[in-house]
């Protein structure tokens, strides 16, 4: 309370709260230039900065003084040491030095740590279903530990989550902690109360819900007389949710109606969203141009969350149209079907090409973040307005090929990621015994990561490799089945398509290998919605395999802005071209919606 008075007086007297002059005049708030602690032994000023709204001002993320909130970081530090074993710490003193011609304040904090208390002792009461044993190792912490408050809060939720999981959904697990000051050292109990063994009388859904019982039923991971576990109900929540159904959804027990005390009726709580929606989309990029995109799609056709769609998209490169069906309990199983059927225009820069087709997935989970994906293509295309000299390939290639996928994804969101990992193997044969006019083999590996090294700065980087070999009389592969590198998502300091090889009139030809690495983007939030980029990327694509040379990687490095706005990230790239050749632009400028990778 002393301190705290000395404080307060500071403030007055340098006009920084509220005083004589203060209903007249109110002075600009002091920009916060630095701060420091004396007195710290076990925390370092970066882990103390941490806790502290009050903070030094860094470029384009000012901090101003303000003596109130300054007060509030003083008693979260106090409550920090507390909470973390130091129950003597305090603040013996703090200096504000006010720079009043640069309107600048830097703050010294002084404190006491004290002597911290040890864990002498750990007992449990009133704990019959599990052993002591066993409740033990979700404690977390033994005799001669330091007594840390959050440590101990994380034991009494592993209990009860270890009890909830076992049908004891009413226990309790209170703590209690008896210090001896003069020794510096605490005993702790937990007193433990079970309650009854709970089992599952009914499941309730309401019966306005649109969505067709079984649909929600098949994706619980619980039924009727399954003793009540918690991460069942969690599991069986996260399942509903991902149908893409609903906009919230709640699982919980709620008292039986027959007054068991031992039964529970499992309450579902679901708002569902629109079945149907019309949507459209524009934008703009560097190298489709103008585009748009317009959709129509039911998620929950006649309630048995089967989707269907129809869209059409049209920009400077590709116009499309598709037709889509998605079942997503395939004959019983949790398999899920798509089918797709479309027909698509695209101008490449080598080629036009007319494409009919249709695509066939049959995939599963097979873990949190595992999918597992067979497909089944049938596509004819026609090739128009070649424009590459040395072209013989088939002008009129019939793909029928199956491509069996595996995939992993952790990332914490597919458009903006700031952490995870992504990964991709797929492996297509083409031709051969599926028929069609071309025959091939085709293997492509995605890796993607994401890492967080502050609230405002994530490092990404990716890598591409894709092979495919010819087979047949004429060993060739198609134009537009073949790799291009270069572009707005690839190599951003080359052309669209630029990179590997190119024919005599400067088209791009494509090839067989291809290794595009983005081997690191820094991405940093600069103010609100605004944030920056800088990248280094190499890769190149070669006409076959036994062409490969590692000194012919094509390199770039550049910067780039971000916009994060309610329509998705938009993002304008500058790529340099390290190694410039003949004809060859020094640099590439590239606006597109979303993040490169």
């Amino acid at each position: 309370m002393k301190t705290l008075c000395t404080i307060i007086a500071l403030c007055l007297s340098l006009g920084l709260i509220s005083g004589a002059n203060a209903s007249t005049d109110k002075p600009r708030r002091a920009k916060v230039n630095s701060i420091s602690y004396s007195g710290n032994h076990t925390y370092d000023d970066t882990r103390l900065d941490g806790l502290m709204l009050t903070r030094p001002s860094r470029f384009l993320a000012p901090s101003k003084y303000h003596p109130d909130v300054f007060l509030d970081d003083l008693e979260t530090l106090v409550s920090f040491y507390h909470q973390n074993g130091f129950l003597q710490a305090h603040i013996t003193d703090t200096s504000i030095t006010i720079d009043s011609i640069e309107n600048k304040v830097d703050i010294t904090i002084m404190i006491e740590e004290g002597n911290r208390t040890f864990i002498e002792g750990v007992a449990l009461f009133g704990n019959s279903f599990f052993g002591d044993s066993a409740l033990m190792e979700h404690i977390g912490f033994e005799k001669g530990e330091p007594l840390r408050r959050p440590v101990i809060e994380d034991a009494v939720v592993s209990m009860l989550a270890l009890y909830s999981d076992h049908g004891f959904i009413d226990a309790t697990v209170t703590p209690s902690v008896n210090v001896n000051d003069s020794a510096h050292l605490a005993l702790l109990d937990f007193f433990i109360s079970e309650g009854p063994n709970c089992r599952i009388d009914s499941v309730h859904i309401p019966e306005w819900i649109r969505t067709r019982r079984n649909v929600i039923l098949r994706e619980l991971d619980f039924a009727q007389g399954d003793t009540v576990k918690y991460s069942s109900l969690i599991t069986s929540q996260r399942r509903l949710y991902l149908t893409g159904l609903f906009q919230s959804v709640f699982v919980r027990p709620i008292q039986s109606v027959n007054q068991i005390d031992t039964a529970r009726t499992i309450l579902v709580e679901l708002k569902e969203k629109p079945s149907s929606e019309l949507s459209f989309s524009v934008g703009y990029g560097t190298v489709e141009k103008a585009r748009g995109r317009v959709e129509l799609n039911t998620i929950n056709l006649a309630g048995t969350a089967r989707k269907a769609g129809l869209g059409t998209e049209a920009n400077f490169i590709r116009q499309g149209i598709s037709l889509s069906f998605s079942e997503p309990w395939t004959l019983g199983t949790r398999w899920k079907t798509d089918l797709s059927i479309f027909g698509q225009l695209r101008q490449e820069p080598s080629y036009h090409a007319e494409v009919i087709g249709s695509k066939l997935t049959l995939g599963c989970s097979i873990g949190t973040y595992t999918n597992l994906g067979l497909s089944y293509r049938f596509e004819n295309t026609n090739l128009t307005e070649v424009e590459v000299s040395s072209a013989v390939e088939e002008l009129d290639p019939r793909i029928r090929s199956l491509t069996l996928n595996l995939s992993y994804d952790s990332r914490d969101n597919m458009f903006n990621p700031t952490s995870g990992r992504y990964a991709s193997w797929s492996n297509e044969i083409a031709g051969s015994f599926l028929q069609g006019s071309n025959t091939f083999a085709r293997s492509f590996v995605i890796l993607k990561t994401f890492h967080s090294v502050s609230r405002a700065t994530v490092i990404a980087s990716a890598v591409e490799v894709g092979w495919m070999q010819a087979f047949g009389e004429d060993e060739e592969v198609p134009l537009n089945e073949r790799f291009f590198a270069g572009g707005p998502t690839s190599l951003r300091g080359f052309g669209y398509q630029m990179v590997g090889p190119i024919d005599d009139t400067g088209e791009p030809l494509g090839g067989r290998l291809k290794l595009v690495w983005n081997v690191v983007e820094i991405r940093r939030s600069i103010y609100k919605m605004i944030g920056a980029v800088l990248f280094f990327e190499i890769g190149n694509v070669w006409p076959k395999l036994e062409a490969l040379r590692i000194h012919d990687l094509r390199a770039d490095f550049g910067g780039g802005i971000r916009v994060n706005s309610p329509l998705g990230v938009a993002r304008l790239d500058c790529g340099i071209n390290v190694d410039k050749r003949y004809n060859e632009p020094g640099a590439r400028v590239f606006f597109s919606m979303g993040q490169a990778f």
